[in-house]
């Protein structure tokens, strides 16, 4: 197994592509700490994580044959990232590998977003970024190896309207991750992007639920634009594009991201 040994955070991680992202990992032998919010924001149109999803997650990655522990942990708040990592650091004794996962997403237009809307979606998958680096990266450095892999996004490479909040912080991620990679390439610690396209996840499926839209015809809304269409970009094909950077078979390559979008960007100016 490519992971035996290793220690994983994978934050949001209870469900939809950082519960496959975790999967994964496991998969390969890494114990794993799952950190997730487990409770609603109310400027999101759906519901999120609850502390009973997380245990079933934490149950099924058990299942596997590895160690896992589930944290509520909401990620805009430093004390909650600061305990959530001692409490990593405390179980499995070290970290190797931190997934910033953790998403959320609405449409609104700018002219029509309220503070906290925008704040919500920043500080959740920007922010939260920052703050996981920032707690997590002391240890890497102490052990002079690590691996960190932010999720950003198709929104990270083009604009979309009505999503000018979820742009600009998947933007953010991919600057912020080339800082990352030029700061801890001295300490043995690599740090890249995934950018997924359209992925059918609970947040997905609810903010189209949130237009009235549903089943078949809310996946082909969704999934315009990509070129493969069959098989659709799946949770588990963001989990392996995440476990192959985090492998040794990617040593060389940091600072740098890989589009997992059925071939969406190829038509992108």
């Amino acid at each position: 197994m490519k992971l035996q040994g290793k220690v994983a955070i994978v934050t949001g991680g209870a469900r939809g592509n950082g519960l496959a992202i975790a999967r994964c990992l496991a998969e390969e032998g890494a114990d794993i700490a799952i950190a997730d919010i487990c409770e609603n924001m109310s400027s999101l149109p759906y519901d999120l994580s609850t502390e009973a999803t997380m245990n079933e997650a934490v149950e099924s990655i058990k299942s596997m044959g590895v160690r896992a522990i589930g944290i509520k942990c909401d990620v805009r708040k430093a004390v909650d990232v600061e305990n959530m990592v001692a409490k990593v650091v405390e179980t499995f004794g070290k970290i190797d590998i931190l997934v910033n996962n953790a998403g959320n997403s609405s449409m609104v237009a700018i002219a029509e977003m309220d503070e906290q809307t925008w704040d919500d979606v920043i500080d959740t998958q920007l922010k939260g970024t920052f703050l996981c680096c920032r707690h997590v990266l002391p240890h890497m450095i102490g052990q002079h190896s690590g691996n960190i892999v932010q999720i950003s996004s198709v929104g990270g490479q083009r604009g979309f309207g009505m999503g000018g909040h979820y742009c600009a912080a998947k933007h953010g991620l991919i600057g912020l991750n080339k800082s990352i990679a030029m700061e801890v390439a001295d300490h043995n610690i690599r740090s890249n992007v995934v950018c997924p396209g359209t992925v059918w996840t609970p947040m997905m499926q609810g903010i189209a639920a949130s237009f009235g839209m549903e089943g078949d015809e809310a996946k082909e809304q969704f999934f315009a634009g990509h070129l493969i269409k069959d098989p659709e970009v799946s949770p588990e094909d963001i989990g392996h594009a995440v476990r192959w950077l985090v492998t040794d078979e990617a040593r060389c390559i940091t600072g740098n991201m890989i589009t997992v979008d059925g071939g969406w960007t190829a038509k992108a100016p």
